[in-house]
């Protein structure tokens, strides 16, 4: 969800989607509109066509929902936010990074930053 959009499930203000955390095929295929992504507070799905429209899918519809990637987001960490060495560091301490903070198991997260800072 673009930042400080609510979530049309529980009315939250997602302070930043990270679509980004989605691999390749699966981020585009939310951003088609053909796939939604889930809510990190709610865990319903929601819908994010071409980066713009937030909404819940309609009640009939069967699209798939993707959860995050852990490792994309391990990797994105130290890129995108300086102050920031690591996932579990992101996620403990960013103000976006908390609304994550139980959006994986604690093992998840560590298994992702470990592989990541493997040489």
């Amino acid at each position: 969800m673009p930042p400080n959009e609510p979530c049309p499930h529980c009315g939250e203000l997602i302070l930043d989607c990270h679509n980004e955390w989605h691999e390749d095929a699966l981020r585009r295929a939310i951003y088609s509109g053909q796939a939604a992504m889930d809510c990190p507070l709610c865990r319903q799905a929601v819908l994010w066509f071409e980066s713009r429209i937030i909404a819940a899918p309609p009640v009939n519809a069967q699209v798939p929902v993707y959860k995050r990637s852990p490792v994309i987001g391990a990797q994105w960490v130290p890129i995108r936010e300086m102050g920031c060495t690591n996932l579990a560091g992101y996620l403990a301490n960013h103000p976006a990074g908390r609304q994550y903070s139980d959006y994986w198991q604690p093992g998840e997260v560590q298994q992702a930053d470990q592989q990541v800072t493997k040489p």
